[in-house]
């Protein structure tokens, strides 16, 4: 999932749009428009990689589906739900990953769980193996 908005703010850097999002986001009422699209591509960029290696997960899910739910009722809610086919450009694809977001961070969420209610052997990656050792 975090390759997903790491080419997501890549394509945005890439195709020099950030100014192009930040005109837009002005012109819906954001001061600083084009700051604040820098702010959101760096944290998708820096936040996919974080997500990737598993580093602050939790805190990314919810941020990234804050700026979703900001792109959904900005942009996507007045073309419908559809992404592409019947309409183009609707909340469709936003919905997705909202919900994988979502499943993401109740995942992370049970794993934190997991690891801390038993006595867990935690390899030199630092990664919560699931093997659970119970007092």
């Amino acid at each position: 999932m975090g390759i997903i908005f790491i080419l997501h703010a890549c394509a945005r850097l890439y195709d020099n749009s950030v100014p192009g999002f930040g005109e837009f986001l002005s012109s819906k009422g954001f001061p600083a428009g084009v700051s604040f699209a820098w702010a959101v591509t760096i944290f998708e960029l820096v936040g996919g990689f974080s997500m990737f290696f598993r580093f602050a997960v939790k805190i990314f899910c919810v941020i990234e589906i804050i700026i979703l739910l900001g792109g959904i009722f900005l942009v996507h809610r007045p073309n419908g739900w559809f992404t592409v086919g019947y309409t183009l450009n609707g909340i469709e694809y936003s919905v997705v990953l909202i919900t994988v977001l979502a499943a993401i961070f109740i995942a992370e969420r049970r794993n934190d769980l997991i690891c801390s209610k038993a006595r867990v052997m935690v390899p030199e990656d630092g990664m919560c193996r699931v093997l659970l050792f119970f007092q």
